[in-house]
């Protein structure tokens, strides 16, 4: 029997397409995905709700708060939430990221790849594979709108932009999610070329090369910023600054 949670937990875990499952221990109630293996534990507590997940530094990744309560076994992670609009935000994240885990892209593409006769699996392939399964799970973690508007365009006028790009990440970090932005295709175009970029609070950073006339004309003014931003993007965006950005 599932031990009682309170009613805001319960309906945070219920919209973001949680289901209650058990009662573990300590107070601890597991909550999973329909169809996946992905499996969080609750814990309420006085100043707030604390998440364990099974995914090293994934509480952290997606921002949540330390804590002093003990890992409970079988996860590798932990961390708070402190009030419901951090809440509905790590779990829907959390449940975009436990939808579309990194070996789940990984065999995605392997399985997409097996389809294709040997002979034409060349790079070029793999690549647009892969990206089109990073796309894929861009599109849920973005919830089909733009990273910066938040306008849901129709799909073809959306592009999963890289911050760290393909030819430069490791396998790993290519189909991560926190690599990516869903960007409207202008702002992927200039992201891409390195006329904006992105500071560590989400903020959009202009190059010297984009014209005023021309930020004016798309609406891109000093202020502009991403909807919603986690640590796990902040090493990505470090190496776009770096490395992509234009003086």
């Amino acid at each position: 029997m599932t031990a009682p949670v309170p009613a805001l937990v319960a309906k945070a875990l219920a919209d973001t397409g949680y289901d209650l499952l058990s009662s573990v221990a300590d107070g601890w109630v597991a909550a999973a995905i329909s169809g996946t293996p992905g499996r969080i534990l609750v814990l309420a507590a006085e100043d707030g709700v604390v998440l364990a997940v099974a995914e090293p530094t994934m509480a952290r990744r997606i921002g949540l708060a330390s804590t002093a309560v003990p890992v409970p076994s079988g996860m590798a992670d932990i961390g708070i939430a402190h009030g419901a609009m951090e809440l509905y935000e790590a779990l829907r994240v959390l449940h975009s990221l436990q939808t579309h885990p990194a070996s789940g892209l990984s065999a995605r593409v392997e399985a997409r790849l097996a389809r294709i006769p040997e002979t034409e699996r060349t790079r070029e392939v793999r690549q647009r594979i892969g990206q089109d399964v990073f796309r894929e799970a861009l599109m849920d973690l973005w919830q089909r709108r733009c990273a910066v508007s938040g306008i849901p365009y129709p799909p073809e006028l959306l592009r999963a932009s890289h911050a760290k790009p393909w030819a430069e990440a490791t396998d790993a970090e290519r189909l991560d999610p926190f690599n990516g932005l869903l960007l409207a295709t202008h702002l992927d175009a200039m992201f891409d070329s390195g006329l904006i970029g992105f500071d560590e609070d989400g903020v959009m950073l202009f190059s010297p090369q984009l014209d005023l006339v021309v930020r004016s004309h798309l609406g891109l003014v000093d202020g502009s910023r991403l909807r919603s931003l986690a640590p796990g993007h902040l090493p990505y965006l470090a190496w776009h600054r770096e490395f992509v950005l234009r003086g």
